[in-house]
């Protein structure tokens, strides 16, 4: 499905992927990220090539995914607050600083910190759940951030509510996104370029 896929996005841009069930975008999403091995081709961010002189600790620092199901991208057992403080305790920060970025990015997501840091995955909403896990996918800084199907398993009034809170957060950190839908009103609002 994804024999000779070449593309490149520019810093601060938005890029939406479109196309029919099964034509392989989340494919394509999962070999960025390196979920999943690719037999042929090479990925650079930033000019380095990812797995070579980009080393993968780096790499997942500076690209982060957001899935299509945010209850299945979500530990059961780890609260809202854990959940978002993990990656960047992963990456050394100490765990009162990680705790203090999770507060505040739940903030910037719209989920008022004394409310839903302590509620568990299947204490909210589906829409909620997404906005943790937008906020979960900045933790760590990225520069890039790839949108799998991030608002189509939302009602409508949820769905624009999650987009533009994504457009503020784009203009707010200096983001790049790479936006993966079948939904062409969706992304014909949000993307600056859009591939087939």
């Amino acid at each position: 499905a994804v024999d000779d896929v070449s593309f490149s996005i520019a810093k601060g841009e938005t890029v939406g992927i479109v196309g029919e069930s099964g034509c392989g975008k989340s494919t394509t999403a999962r070999l960025l990220m390196h979920l999943m091995p690719r037999n042929a081709g090479e990925i650079l961010f930033d000019g380095e090539t990812v797995g070579g002189t980009l080393g993968m600790r780096d790499f997942r620092r500076g690209m982060q995914m957001v899935f299509q199901d945010s209850y299945a991208s979500l530990n059961p057992r780890l609260t809202i607050e854990d959940s978002i403080a993990f990656g960047p305790k992963v990456h050394g920060i100490a765990d009162r600083d990680a705790r203090a970025l999770a507060r505040e990015l739940m903030d910037k997501v719209g989920l008022r910190p004394e409310v839903f840091a302590n509620r568990y995955p299947h204490e909210v909403s589906g829409g909620q759940r997404q906005r943790v896990n937008i906020a979960r996918a900045l933790a760590l800084k990225p520069r890039l951030v790839i949108l799998d199907e991030a608002v189509s398993a939302l009602d409508k009034s949820v769905e624009a509510q999650v987009l533009n809170l994504l457009t503020d957060l784009k203009l707010e950190f200096g983001l790049t996104y790479l936006f993966i839908s079948h939904d062409l009103n969706v992304v014909r609002y949000i993307s600056d370029r859009v591939l087939v």
